[in-house]
C-alpha cells in the first residue's frame, strides 16, 4: 500500500500540500465567532465608557446648581436656560444623555440624566437614570450606583 491509500489522499509531489475545503470553512466559522464575541464585547466597553459623559455632566451641573443657589438663594429648574432663569449649562457635545432637574426645593434638588432617544446610550440597560442631589448624593437605576458611577 502507497502512502496515499493509507491517508486517502492522492500525492501529488514534494510541496504540493495545501488545505482543505472543510479545513478552511472550520477556520473561516472560527473566526466570526471571536469577531461576533469581540464586538459585543467593544460595544458593552463604549457604554461604559460613555457614562462618564453623563456623570461629569451631573458633577458639572450640581455645582453651577451651588453656584446659582448662592447668588440667587434658591435652586435652577432650567439647567440651559442662561442666568436669572437657569443654570446656563451647554448642551453635551454628542447628545448621548438628556440632563434634566427632576426636583427643586427651598433646601435642596434633583437632577438626572437619562440616555437621549436613539443616541448609541439607549442601548444601556444597566443604567437607565442616573441622579445626584444637592448634597452630592449619587444614585442610579436599575444598577447601584457602584456600577453606573465608576
Amino acid at each position: 500500500m502507497t502512502k496515499g491509500q493509507l491517508t486517502g489522499r492522492q500525492d501529488m509531489g514534494a510541496g504540493a500540500g495545501g488545505f482543505s475545503l472543510i479545513e478552511l470553512l472550520i477556520v473561516v466559522t472560527i473566526l466570526a465567532i471571536l469577531s461576533m464575541l469581540a464586538q459585543t464585547a467593544w460595544r458593552g466597553h463604549l457604554v461604559r465608557v460613555r457614562r462618564t459623559e453623563a456623570t461629569a455632566s451631573l458633577l458639572r451641573a450640581a455645582a453651577a446648581q451651588e453656584s446659582y443657589f448662592s447668588a440667587m438663594r434658591q435652586y435652577a429648574s432650567k439647567p440651559w436656560s442662561p442666568m436669572p432663569d437657569g443654570l446656563g449649562l451647554a448642551p453635551s457635545d454628542n447628545d448621548w444623555y438628556q440632563l434634566t432637574v427632576e426636583s427643586t426645593r427651598a433646601n435642596g434638588f434633583v437632577m438626572a440624566a437619562r440616555p437621549a432617544k436613539g443616541s448609541a446610550q439607549a442601548i444601556d440597560q444597566d443604567c437607565r437614570i442616573l441622579t445626584i442631589d444637592q448634597i452630592g448624593r449619587r444614585d442610579s437605576a436599575p444598577a447601584p450606583p457602584s456600577v453606573c458611577w465608576r
